[in-house]
């Protein structure tokens, strides 16, 4: 009986070390608490956009800034680049900002994506993450909506229920 208990632990221990990093991989990975999530003031940070400018978040202060974190192979995110692009022509005249950082992918591999979507909005590289570190991004798309004082207003996965349009509301 002894012996049976040992090889349950042994199977359930290796069960876990397994499948817990498979998880993370297929983009699983465990939900943080939305306490944990909660980001108050919008961190600053200067990122380079596809022209090699360097662009920073606190330059826009007096804006609202719509901020997105995704990756040309997430199809989620390549999803939402048609309703950016509309919600970009809607309010590029107006106080409204949108940024989209991509994560750890090459110039030459997002510029190629940005001219074949026709993306309209900037585009920023996050080559080695860090940003989306700083904003605890761990599933992608990732939505925040920063208001004209550095506030994070919305924070969430996704294009939030109404579209992006529902965020200014």
């Amino acid at each position: 009986m002894k012996k049976f208990k040992i090889q349950t632990f042994v199977i359930c221990v290796l069960s876990f070390v397994i499948l817990v990093p498979s998880a993370y991989a297929m983009g699983e990975a465990p939900r943080k608490s939305s306490l944990q999530r909660v980001i108050p003031m919008a961190v600053d940070f200067a990122l380079k956009d596809l022209n090699g400018n360097n662009v920073k978040l606190n330059s826009f202060r007096g804006k609202k800034v719509l901020l997105t974190f995704g990756a040309t192979w997430c199809p989620y995110c390549v999803a939402e680049v048609e309703e950016l692009n509309a919600f970009f022509d809607k309010h590029q005249d107006k106080d409204v900002k949108v940024l989209s950082v991509d994560i750890r992918e090459s110039l030459e591999k997002v510029s190629l994506f940005a001219q074949k979507n026709k993306i309209k909005y900037t585009v920023l590289l996050d080559e080695g993450g860090e940003v989306a570190k700083k904003y605890n991004v761990y599933g992608i798309p990732a939505v925040f909506l920063i208001d004209e004082n550095g506030l994070v207003k919305y924070n969430g996965a996704g294009k939030p229920e109404g579209g992006f349009e529902a965020l200014l509301k």
